[in-house]
């Protein structure tokens, strides 16, 4: 039974601390949301209409950890017909969750989530994780196969965002009733087949059967009537996540690079991951996008945070080469601790010509607190330098992904603080 929940006076609401208790399983629930308007939508000469998916409700908060996107896949040749399956079409090691380019999530008409180059994102999210985690991902969306229309020209994929906001840092459920026009929206590009596929015979791709599975509790009506009630008098609703951003540098052409990363914004840096990219790589449809992240000879390479920090300190920085892996182990012990790396399933074979990638973390999975690094005081820069046994061409690009601590204040204006 429901009981009445006061409004704590400093205003900070955790949908965790109030729905979670007071719920009973007649106020548990799975909503399934659709793209309104058209039902297929197609990637037919780059003429994207972004796939919307609004998931509203004026009374539930939903249970982000467990969202999933669902949707079929079709494959069409050049001539605008079903491909036949067992033909030898190779699509990317990734799986057709390489057919979502970019991924926006918007709370209340503020962007919460915006990654424009969700492949890389997810090969980057993907590598390590453990062989059990891999499996399961094969089953769902087909990673790690390359033939996946070997037997149908369509295939059913479901997919879980892996993103921090799906992740709340203090696994809050997210009260969507309190937004001011109580909706999520979900926003996909498609991404051009060649890119998806490293064979020839695909000319298109069909989506359609798409749904948005949120699992949802009912908190009780006084707590929404008060918070409301609460956010007319001026107050704010708190939702703390892990917010991820790429951005891009090119190489200057030399042996040594000095890319910059602008952190002005950034009050929390939990850490980064960067990988370089060749556009010439990228160009041709038959490397596997997936893994085509080489380490472009690199054989140092440190970060300087103004004059007064630099990580490592000292002289020479963090070495690699294809028989020396200190930045492997630096980059997985500044994430995690001895025990997990175990737990990994990390192709060391591949790590330096097709799976390379390099970072540092300043909050690590076994630190006791969510403290990571401010940059007031600083000059909001910082810088990421590399020295290469040969140097890689302006072609290359070095992305970044930085992820950092956010708060989604959601009050009489929605931002992200």
């Amino acid at each position: 039974m429901s009981e009445e929940v006061a409004v704590p006076c400093n205003w900070l609401f955790s949908t965790n601390t109030f729905a979670r208790g007071y719920s009973d399983p007649r106020g548990e629930g799975v909503s399934i949301y659709s793209p309104i308007g058209q039902s297929t939508y197609m990637t037919k000469s780059r003429n994207l209409t972004p796939i919307k998916i609004t998931c509203d409700s004026n009374s539930v908060s939903f249970i982000l950890q467990k969202l999933i996107l669902s949707m079929d896949v079709s494959a069409y040749d050049n001539a605008g017909n079903l491909i036949t399956p067992g033909t030898g079409v190779k699509n990317m090691y990734l799986g057709l969750e390489s057919i979502i380019q970019s991924l926006t999530i918007k709370a209340g008409g503020e962007t919460v989530v915006n990654i424009p180059n969700y492949p890389l994102y997810l090969v980057q999210t993907y590598r390590n994780l453990s062989a059990g985690s891999k499996k399961l991902l094969s089953q769902l969306s087909g990673y790690g196969n390359t033939n996946i229309f070997a037997t149908s020209s369509t295939i059913s994929i479901n997919h879980h965002p892996l993103v921090g906001f799906c992740h709340p840092s203090n696994d809050q459920y997210f009260p969507v009733w309190s937004l001011s026009n109580q909706a999520l929206e979900i926003i996909i590009t498609l991404a051009d087949p060649n890119t998806v596929f490293t064979s020839a015979g695909v000319g298109e791709i069909w989506v359609s059967n798409i749904r948005c599975l949120v699992p949802y509790i009912t908190p009780p009506p006084t707590t929404v009537v008060n918070a409301t009630r609460a956010i007319s008098d001026g107050k704010s609703i708190f939702y703390d996540y892990v917010r991820s951003t790429q951005t891009e540098n090119a190489c200057s052409g030399g042996n040594r690079n000095t890319f910059l990363l602008h952190m002005s914004g950034v009050r929390s840096l939990v850490g980064f991951e960067s990988a370089f990219v060749d556009d010439d790589v990228l160009n041709d449809q038959t490397k596997d996008k997936a893994l085509m992240y080489s380490s472009q000879g690199l054989r140092e390479w440190r970060i300087s945070l103004g004059p007064n920090l630099t990580i490592p300190a000292g002289n020479q920085g963090f070495t690699h080469s294809p028989s020396d892996n200190q930045t492997l182990l630096v980059t997985q012990l500044s994430n995690n601790n001895f025990d997990q790396l175990g737990e990994m399933d990390t192709s060391y074979a591949d790590y330096d010509s097709k799976a390379f990638s390099f970072g540092w973390s300043f909050a690590s999975k076994d630190e006791g607190s969510n403290a990571a690094l401010s940059f007031t005081g600083s000059d909001g820069i910082m810088r990421i330098h590399t020295q290469h046994a040969v140097a890689p061409t302006q072609k290359v690009r070095l992305v970044t992904s930085y992820h950092e601590n956010v708060t989604l204040s959601i009050g009489a204006v929605v931002t992200v603080v």
